[in-house]
C-alpha cells in the first residue's frame, strides 16, 4: 500500500515551496526490511523557530505485499517544499542510527533503496540511488 504525505511550509519565504505537489515512490530492492525518513530543508516557522517537515518510511523487503494486496516495498510521497537547492529533498536511510543520507532530485524518476552484502559477512552496505 503506498503513502501519501504532503509537506507544506508556511510563512517560508525565499524558498523553493510550488504550487502543485511534486509526487515520488522509493522502492525496497533488498531482502530485508528498510527505514528512513524524508525531510525538506528548513524555513522559519511564524513564531520564528527554525522548522522542516520530516516523514519515516517503512518498506518491506523487495517483492512484499500487505494484506489487501498492495506493495509494502514502496511508499509514494509527494511534497511543496520547501526543497533544497536544484529542488531536492533529503532522503536518510537507518537501522538504529542513521547509516546513509542524500539530497536527491524527487521529479527524475523512483529512488532505489539497495543493500549489499559485504564479502566477509562482516554486515551490509545500505544504499539509495539518489539524483543529483
Amino acid at each position: 500500500m503506498a503513502i501519501f504525505m504532503v509537506f507544506f511550509a508556511q510563512g517560508a519565504q525565499a524558498q523553493d515551496i510550488v504550487q502543485d505537489p511534486i509526487c515520488f515512490t522509493i522502492r525496497n530492492t533488498a531482502d530485508f526490511t528498510m527505514f528512513g525518513n524524508i525531510a525538506t530543508d528548513f524555513y522559519t516557522a511564524p513564531d520564528g523557530t527554525q522548522s522542516r517537515h520530516r516523514s519515516n518510511f517503512r518498506l518491506d523487503k523487495a517483492g512484499s505485499k500487505d494484506a489487501e494486496g498492495y506493495d509494502s516495498d514502496r511508499a509514494e510521497f509527494c511534497s511543496y517544499g520547501p526543497f533544497f537547492e536544484d529542488r531536492k529533498l533529503e532522503v536518510v536511510l537507518r537501522t538504529l542510527f542513521p547509516v546513509f543520507s542524500c539530497k536527491t532530485k524527487i521529479d527524475q524518476g523512483e529512488i532505489i533503496v539497495k543493500a549489499k552484502r559485504k564479502a566477509d559477512d562482516s554486515g551490509v552496505d545500505i544504499w539509495a540511488e539518489c539524483f543529483e
